[in-house]
């Protein structure tokens, strides 16, 4: 019987082991954490990336070992994604959300993949054991089964594991807006004239606690510093989302059916109390190319500003009220 491969209960990361279904590998070869055209295209073959302990390792170095079908997973993977990114928003929103949630959750764990090696090596060679919390260690493991979609049959029963929206986004086709939050999973990129927001492991929840915000804005075209927002927006609801249950998983021949457990639901509330003054602190961070300080942002009992909602009317800004460069 085919398993999903977890390598988090052993913390064993070898360069002859596929990075995705654990198959042992006769010969040396690799994918990349990010896909090579991103990287060509930007400019990051030698630009570097900060690792959780400090240290900084090049775009191009950051490469996952992988097994022959993997390999021509990811290529295929790359193909359908580059061919959409560079024909800007329409093509990018016609794409299924799992193909957005594949390319996602490739770049984010591929750079977990990195932390995880680099910081077992330093482990060793301290002679110290290398130790992840439990909570974490589901995570990462629900992360990882959920990328062998791309090479195993799995369905989700009646949830979907994540939150992803795409929007127009007046953004030049220069610019490449690439951020992940490795705790929550959250993840975002802009270029080409469109942003993705997603939430990779919220079970859908973060897209309904905003389902009144996301309703009022549309699909209408969005300024960057309104995109920032609702990125914050989706970074600190899945901040307040409390932790769920883990997955019941079931295999039905070849394939693994994953669903909620059955009192998910009675689970109430599922996020904690939402807190203007930490919300604001967000803001802050978010809108720091603008030069916005938290002081203009939020002034107590006062809401914290919004360039989405209009805070007298409730109703969406449209881009061209933003009186902000782009």
């Amino acid at each position: 019987m085919k398993h999903l491969y977890n390598p988090f209960d052993t913390l064993l990361f070898q360069q002859n082991i596929c990075f995705l279904t654990g198959k042992k590998l006769e010969q040396e070869q690799y994918v990349s954490a990010f896909p090579t055209w991103l990287m060509e295209r930007y400019n990051l073959q030698e630009a570097t990336i900060m690792m959780l302990n400090g240290n900084r390792v090049k775009y191009k170095n950051m490469l996952l070992p992988a097994s022959d079908e993997v390999v021509k997973a990811i290529e295929q993977l790359d193909e359908t994604t580059q061919k959409a990114f560079e024909q800007g928003y329409d093509a990018v929103k016609a794409l299924p959300e799992i193909t957005l949630f594949h390319w996602m959750a490739r770049v984010l764990y591929g750079v977990l993949y990195q932390d995880f090696t680099y910081a077992i090596q330093e482990q060793i060679q301290r002679g110290v054991i290398f130790n992840v919390s439990d909570l974490l260690k589901r995570k990462l493991k629900n992360l990882l089964f959920m990328l062998q979609s791309l090479v195993t049959p799995i369905k989700f029963i009646h949830f979907s594991p994540y939150t992803i929206q795409c929007y127009r986004v007046k953004i030049s086709k220069d610019i490449l807006n690439y951020k992940d939050e490795t705790h929550h999973f959250n993840f975002c990129l802009g270029m080409n004239g469109f942003a993705i927001a997603a939430c990779l492991q919220d079970n859908g929840a973060v897209g309904k606690y905003l389902q009144e915000v996301l309703e009022k804005i549309g699909h209408v075209e969005l300024h960057p510093a309104q995109f920032e927002e609702l990125y914050g927006r989706f970074i600190y609801a899945n901040y307040l989302l409390r932790d769920m249950p883990d997955y019941s998983i079931n295999q039905e021949g070849e394939t693994f059916e994953f669903s909620l457990p059955a009192d998910v639901d009675n689970q109430q509330p599922i996020f904690r109390q939402w807190e203007d003054k930490t919300f604001a602190q967000v803001l802050a961070n978010a809108w720091k190319p603008w030069g916005i300080t938290l002081e203009e942002i939020y002034s107590y009992p006062n809401s914290p500003i919004s360039y989405l909602i209009d805070e007298y009317t409730n109703e969406f800004i449209t881009s061209d009220k933003v009186n902000l460069p782009f």
